[in-house]
C-alpha cells in the first residue's frame, strides 16, 4: 500500500473506503488528493501555536507553486503523488490553494461571522475536494459542480457538528446545533436531487457524502457526544449506496 493510502486510511476512513469503488487506474490519484487534504487538515492537531500552522500551510502553497511551475515536486511522498493526480484530473491550482487557505480558520478561535462565510468555508474546504475528485474520475465533470457544492456543505457541516469539542467557533451567532443540523439536512436533500443526473463515472467522489444522513441522525440524537459510527456500519452503508447508485 502506498504512503498516501496509509495516510487516508488512518485519517479519512470514509474517503479511503470510497476509493475501492473507483476504477483501479484512478484510485491512486484519488488517494493522492485525499492524502493532501488529510495532511492539510491535520496541521491543526500537530502544532502548538497558530503561527506554526501557518508556516506548514505555506509549505503546501509553495509545493503547489513548484508543481504548477513545472518544477520537480518537493521530495515528499504526498506532494509527489499529488503532482500526478493534478495531471490526471487537470486540477486547477486555485482550487487546491483555496482549500489550503480555508483551513487557516481551523488554527484560530474566532467565531464564524455568518452563514455566508460558513458556506464559503465549507465550499472551499469540502465542496472543492469533491469536485476535484470528480475531475480525476472524469475530466468532463463540469455538470457535477452544483451537486458538489451542496454536498460539500452538508458533509462538512455534519462532521464539524460531530466534534463537540471543536465545533463552537464554526457556528455563527444565532445558529445552534439543531438549526445547523437542519441546514445540513436541507443542503444534503438538495444535493441528492441533482445526483441522478450525474455521469456514473463521478459517483465514487460522492460516496462519502452518502453517510451524511446517518451522521446527522446520530448527532441529533446525542448532540453532546462525539460522533462515532462503527467502521463496519459505514462500510456496509457505503457498499449498499454504491449498489443503489450503480
Amino acid at each position: 500500500m502506498s504512503e498516501a493510502a496509509d495516510i487516508v486510511r488512518a485519517h479519512d476512513r470514509d474517503r479511503w473506503l470510497s476509493t475501492f469503488f473507483a476504477p483501479d487506474a484512478k484510485r491512486l490519484h484519488l488517494l493522492a488528493l485525499y492524502a493532501f487534504n488529510a495532511e492539510v487538515v491535520k496541521i491543526r492537531d500537530t502544532v502548538s501555536e497558530p503561527h506554526l500552522g501557518m508556516i506548514r500551510l505555506q509549505w503546501w502553497r509553495n509545493a503547489l507553486d513548484s508543481i504548477y511551475a513545472g518544477d520537480a515536486a518537493p521530495r515528499h511522498p504526498v506532494a509527489e503523488a499529488l503532482a500526478l493526480a493534478i495531471k490526471e484530473g487537470g486540477l486547477p491550482q486555485q482550487a487546491l490553494a483555496d482549500l489550503v487557505t480555508a483551513h487557516e480558520f481551523d488554527l484560530f478561535h474566532d467565531r464564524m461571522p455568518g452563514l455566508t462565510e460558513l458556506e464559503a468555508y465549507l465550499g472551499e474546504a469540502w465542496s472543492r475536494l469533491i469536485m476535484m475528485a470528480a475531475m480525476i474520475l472524469d475530466r468532463d465533470a463540469a455538470k457535477a459542480s452544483e451537486c458538489a457544492g451542496l454536498a460539500g456543505v452538508a458533509q462538512g457541516l455534519a462532521l464539524i457538528l460531530g466534534d463537540p469539542r471543536r465545533r463552537d467557533p464554526f457556528l455563527p451567532e444565532g445558529m445552534d446545533v439543531q438549526s445547523a443540523i437542519g441546514h445540513a439536512g436541507n443542503r444534503l436533500a438538495q444535493a441528492m436531487t441533482l445526483l441522478p443526473a450525474l455521469p456514473k463515472s463521478v459517483l465514487p467522489a460522492f460516496l462519502p457524502v452518502s453517510l451524511t444522513g446517518l451522521y446527522l441522525k446520530k448527532i441529533a440524537a446525542a448532540p453532546d457526544v462525539p460522533l462515532a459510527v462503527s467502521p463496519l456500519r459505514r462500510q456496509a452503508a457505503m457498499w449498499w449506496t454504491a449498489r443503489r447508485w450503480g
